[in-house]
């Protein structure tokens, strides 16, 4: 029984070591604000015009420009996780051997109560926007702050069933400011960049203390 208590253990510090540095908040930070950015510009009527311009000007081109944006924003993603597992590696985690995390750290049933979450806001939203002026800019708002807040409830899971305290806080704040953000009167482009200046200010956040902290216990154990 022991032995098991102890796999329990080892197991949990694992998955912990993932998130402790605080570097997959910086990483996680960019790409929401890149997400907010990308979903501001085709959603903004200057956005549509400037497609529309391009598309009149070369389709090939505009299509063919439209599509790398996929392989950029996965190059992008995997080319900052290569270098933050480079950094562990050589820096934060030379002294602890070799580590492999999970790939996939995300329960599923956190997943299926972000789902939930998403579906809530967007319904009942929809509901007390329906009818009213500024239907669209609304709508669109309820979208992104029911995104924002599905991600806050993914955090804050993964604060308790992981043992990381920040993480509480950040769902919980997270979840908090996407709520507010429906009831702010923006239009569609702003809504989507305020999601992403949200969640890149919350991540950073708590990232800069995760590092200032692994930082610190790396300096004493050097010492």
């Amino acid at each position: 029984m022991q032995e098991s208590f102890d796999l329990d253990s080892l197991t949990l510090n694992t998955r912990r070591l993932e998130f402790e540095d605080g570097l997959n908040d910086f990483q996680n930070g960019i790409i929401f604000l890149l997400l907010g950015v990308l979903c501001s510009l085709f959603m903004s009527s200057t956005g549509i015009e400037l497609f529309i311009r391009a598309i009149l000007f070369n389709e090939e081109i505009t299509m063919i420009a439209l599509l790398a944006l996929i392989p950029l924003f996965y190059l992008l993603t995997f080319g900052m996780r290569r270098r933050i597992r480079r950094y562990r590696r050589e820096v934060l985690w030379r002294h602890l051997g070799e580590i492999e995390p999970f790939k996939w750290q995300v329960d599923t049933r956190f997943t299926l109560a972000a789902i939930g979450v998403w579906l809530i806001i967007v319904i009942v939203g929809f509901i007390l926007f329906s009818g009213g002026p500024g239907n669209l800019d609304a709508g669109m708002r309820v979208i992104a702050a029911a995104g924002g807040a599905a991600t806050g409830v993914i955090y804050f899971l993964m604060g308790r069933s992981l043992a990381i305290e920040r993480y509480r806080w950040v769902g919980v704040l997270g979840v908090g400011l996407s709520i507010l953000l429906i009831f702010i009167p923006l239009r569609v482009s702003l809504s989507w960049i305020a999601f992403g200046i949200i969640w890149v200010a919350i991540l950073g956040v708590s990232g800069s203390m995760a590092l200032r902290s692994t930082l610190m216990r790396l300096r004493e154990h050097t010492v």
